[in-house]
């Protein structure tokens, strides 16, 4: 494996931070004989990761992170914050725990780089939609698959998906009365694709945890299973459940997409939008709950 260093506190702690990342590496490698690094160039840990981002031509993140995969000539670069990670290893045996973690959904998101084929949408419908079922799929495998490394202390995002429900509902019923006062349907189409993206992510990430630690959700957190239970995800959430194990299990394609189009379709039908395609199959269509007729997006 080819580790760089750059930077005076990456540099400085070389030796223990490369003997780390290869003990880390070895144990995920042998625990999960099937994950395929073939695509890893090399791991970079720095101590500037903006500049280093910067170099490869990805563009800047706002968000604080650890680490990053970049295209490298063909093949792509795991980059670590060298200093952040420096800081986890004088730490508490809790943030080991979550960098073991942290570094096994990398290698699957490096993996899953390697071994998914790039499925073309040859419907206007599953154009529209593959952006939020390629996402959900991603959330999912990865977390069903490095499930056995999650830290003892994680809400597995239960948090999140809880305040996206208590939410949802009224950002959703806002939208739609913007659309009738300025009878904006692409803006409405728009808004309301990224708060169902959001959802439907959220869900899938919730889902491959529980799947992957073999766990339902009342086993989890009582809590949260009433929570969902009684709200619009009910049906969406069992729909959705089966639909991902099932389509883990046939593997990536269509047959495993058709179901989560639906899923995504249920999860917009019920705020009172129903996303479908025309009649001769050359466009998306939506009706507004209300509406007289449906109106075309462009």
């Amino acid at each position: 494996m080819n580790i760089e260093f750059d930077g005076p506190v990456s540099t400085a702690n070389a030796n223990t931070l490369r003997q780390v990342i290869e003990a880390l590496l070895e144990r995920i490698q042998d625990r999960d004989e099937e994950l395929d690094l073939s695509s890893l160039s090399r791991i970079r840990v720095v101590d500037d990761l903006p500049a280093a981002e910067q170099h490869f031509g990805a563009a800047p993140v706002a968000d604080e992170h650890l680490s990053r995969i970049v295209a490298d000539e063909g093949k792509l670069a795991l980059l670590f914050d060298g200093s952040k990670l420096w800081q986890i290893l004088s730490g508490d045996g809790a943030e080991i725990a979550r960098l073991i973690h942290h570094l096994h959904k990398e290698c699957w998101r490096l993996h899953d780089a390697q071994a998914t084929l790039e499925a073309v949408a040859e419907t206007p419908l599953a154009r529209a939609l593959a952006p939020i079922v390629s996402a959900m799929w991603q959330e999912y495998r990865i977390n069903r698959r490095s499930a056995w490394s999650v830290p003892a202390d994680a809400d597995l995002l239960l948090n999140h998906l809880a305040a996206l429900l208590q939410a949802l509902p009224d950002g959703m019923q806002e939208e739609i009365t913007l659309y009738f006062a300025d009878q904006d349907l692409d803006g409405l189409f728009a808004k309301s694709l990224g708060r169902i993206a959001h959802l439907m992510q959220a869900v899938a990430h919730v889902q491959g945890y529980l799947d992957g630690l073999g766990q339902p959700l009342s086993a989890i957190s009582a809590e949260m299973h009433e929570l969902v239970s009684k709200s619009f995800l009910s049906p969406i959430w069992a729909a959705t459940a089966q639909h991902l194990a099932a389509g883990h299990a046939i593997g990536p394609g269509e047959l495993a997409d058709i179901p989560l189009r639906r899923d995504v379709q249920a999860a917009f039908a019920s705020f009172g939008l129903q996303i479908r395609e025309t009649d001769d199959g050359s466009d998306v269509w939506v009706d507004v709950q209300a509406l007289a007729k449906p109106e075309t997006l462009h």
